[in-house]
């Protein structure tokens, strides 16, 4: 076992079958929402060009351009991502199998950073398929949400486990990217500010030319996506969801068969909604951090510990901070 970069993987061997993410739902979300959004936007244009139209009325249509327009943005942006070459989440070959547990939206992060898991089919035990059902609380009610894994049994090390620990835990605490176009007007500001040489100026407008052509070009996003697709679970087992994959749960355990042994479906069921203290609490919150679903433990935090918003985001922030120097350490 061993951490590798994107550019590591290399090219598709002749043998290997690719698991990525379906851009279909995604396609479909941003076509009903557009449409909705342009429903609106005209029905506003015909009703208040015909009738007197009132400011709660122009509040109304605004909050729900806004919204729809919102959402197909969102799903534009995930089909967008889904096209991209980086659109993979495992590539299994006759001798290996390679994970890469960043998410396929933040394709804009260096490829150099290790995000991907590189195992020998003799250092997996078994793989089997997880489904969770999972209760939150919502402002309607209680929402239950449904989930598909795929779970592999490790063989590995306790210093190869670590790695990975460190590994997935790096890319839970990575910042948003800041934008060097942004960094370099700014080292330009305070070198005329300190009245720096004429040379030195020119040399940070040049690298600032080519900073804009860069980002012009690539149009990358320096947005970060709370989407982790893979985590440790009992420290020797790689968890790894499998909504909206293709190929599917089933053809992939079907296709695994031949490399390794298939373990009974697992059933698993977890409750945020309900009231939780002690242990239970500080697993479901951990929990829910694992696996990205930050808003969900603030909202745990909130609820249990009576927080406002702000305590509860800095509280959920801290125990990210906390799990990432323990792992350094």
């Amino acid at each position: 076992m061993r951490l590798i970069n994107i550019d590591q993987v290399g090219n598709k061997e002749f043998d290997e079958q690719v698991f990525r993410y379906s851009t279909i739902g995604s396609l479909i979300v941003f076509s009903i929402f557009f449409a909705l959004f342009l429903a609106c936007v005209s029905h506003y244009v015909w009703y208040s060009t015909s009738f007197s139209v009132g400011i709660w009325k122009h509040l109304v249509y605004l909050w729900f351009a806004f919204w729809f327009g919102f959402i197909a943005c969102i799903a534009w942006s995930r089909y967008r991502a889904g096209l991209l070459a980086s659109n993979w989440l495992m590539r299994s070959s006759t001798n290996r199998s390679v994970i890469k547990f960043r998410s396929f939206q933040n394709y804009n992060y260096p490829e150099t950073d290790l995000v991907v898991i590189e195992l020998y089919w003799r250092e997996i035990e078994w793989v089997r398929m997880t489904k969770e059902t999972s209760h939150k609380p919502g402002s309607d009610g209680g929402v239950t949400e449904f989930s598909t894994y795929l779970d592999m049994k490790l063989l590995s090390s306790q210093e190869e486990l670590n790695l990975i620990k460190q590994g997935l835990v790096n890319e839970r605490s990575l910042k948003p990217l800041s934008s060097k176009v942004n960094e370099l007007k700014s080292e330009l500001f305070h070198a005329r500010k300190s009245k720096a040489p004429q040379l030195d100026i020119d040399n940070i407008k040049q690298r600032l030319r080519y900073e804009k052509s860069i980002k012009h070009l690539n149009k990358r996003s320096s947005v970060k996506y709370h989407d982790y697709p893979v985590s440790l679970v009992n420290d020797n087992m790689l968890r790894i969801r499998w909504n909206g994959i293709k190929p599917n749960i089933k053809k992939t355990l079907a296709y695994l068969t031949n490399f390794i042994t298939i373990e009974a479906d697992n059933k698993i069921e977890s409750d945020s909604s309900g009231k939780l203290t002690g242990k239970k609490l500080d697993d479901m919150i951990l929990d829910r951090i694992s696996k990205g679903d930050k808003i969900d433990a603030i909202n745990l935090v909130q609820r249990h510990y009576n927080y406002s918003t702000t305590e509860a985001k800095l509280f959920v922030d801290e125990l990210m901070s906390q799990q990432s120097t323990n792992k350094d350490n």
